[in-house]
């Protein structure tokens, strides 16, 4: 229609170099519907890409913020500077609207916390918490839930309340969910963050009662 606004498409890195593997076997038509898109979008974006559009293409990089975060987060993991690492994968994943580079940070950001914890933990309470995470991973819940109930672990540490609170949602137990996520948030506000990112509060999340514990209004 005219004078209808056209959406810019966002294009992602691995999207961007399966672009230039393929502009030579593929028809503009292939790549079209392999994104999904129009080969009016296709062809703008390969024009885009021809010599010398990459040193253009690093230099917006160079000027992406969430880019600059991300890579300082993985040159702080390298230091094995994990508190600061997890800092900047979880306020990327709070500002970026990226799916690939949020998830990236999400998974950086659990090895990051898997460090802390580590680091923190008790004399055999890491153990506890890894055989916890294997069975609920199992669908073991009941064994799950029990180990984290185990001298009021949940009660006491974010990372244990948080366990529970995904367990009792996946049985669909869903005020108990909300009782232990809020306090896990209580505990730790970044917990927040890490709720609104994670699969197992998937049906916690469209319950519109319970939006604000993940920031939701």
């Amino acid at each position: 229609m005219p004078g209808k606004t056209e959406k810019i498409r966002r294009w992602q890195k691995a999207e961007i170099g399966y672009l230039e593997r393929h502009r030579k076997t593929k028809s503009l038509e292939e790549l079209a519907r392999h994104f999904k898109t129009d080969v009016k979008t296709i062809k703008a974006k390969l024009a885009e890409l021809k010599p010398g559009a990459a040193g253009k293409r690093q230099e917006a990089e160079a000027d992406d913020p969430e880019l600059k975060a991300f890579a300082t987060g993985l040159t702080a993991m390298q230091k094995k500077d994990y508190a600061k690492a997890a800092k900047l994968f979880t306020g990327l994943m709070a500002d970026d609207d990226r799916p690939e580079l949020v998830a990236r940070a999400r998974q950086f950001l659990a090895i990051c916390r898997q460090h802390l914890d580590a680091a923190t933990a008790k004399p055999g309470d890491e153990d506890a918490y890894l055989k916890a995470v294997y069975e609920k991973n199992r669908g073991n819940f009941a064994v799950a839930l029990e180990i984290c109930r185990r001298g009021g672990r949940e009660k006491k540490d974010e990372r244990w309340a948080y366990l529970a609170a995904s367990i009792y949602v996946l049985e669909d137990r869903m005020e108990e969910g909300v009782q232990a996520l809020s306090h896990a948030i209580e505990l730790n506000p970044t917990n927040r963050i890490h709720a609104y990112h994670d699969a197992d509060f998937a049906e916690l999340r469209k319950n519109r009662d319970h939006r604000h514990l993940f920031g939701l209004t």
